[in-house]
């Protein structure tokens, strides 16, 4: 797989929502040794779902411009927006 950069990375934070750039696709990055429960939501505050990240492990995701994604706690999930292809 092929990706482009668009934007800078940053952490994921567990105080806000963030639609990372109104991306619609998205990589997460989590360098920690504690699993986290990530959410997303659209743009209304509505919970969409949620997942669990491993850690130490990467995941792309594909979501809507304005669905935001939150941490539950902790600093060591990273994203950034970006473009694929495989």
């Amino acid at each position: 797989m092929l990706i482009h950069i668009l934007g800078n990375e940053f952490r994921l934070d567990s105080a806000s929502n963030t639609t990372v750039n109104t991306a619609v696709v998205v990589r997460l990055v989590h360098t920690g040794s504690q699993e986290h429960l990530i959410t997303i939501a659209d743009d209304t505050g509505s919970n969409i779902g949620t997942f669990t990240m491993l850690n130490n492990t990467e995941l792309i995701l594909e979501k809507h411009r304005t669905d935001t994604l939150q941490v539950d706690s902790g600093t060591d999930v990273r994203v950034v927006s970006i473009a694929y292809k495989n």
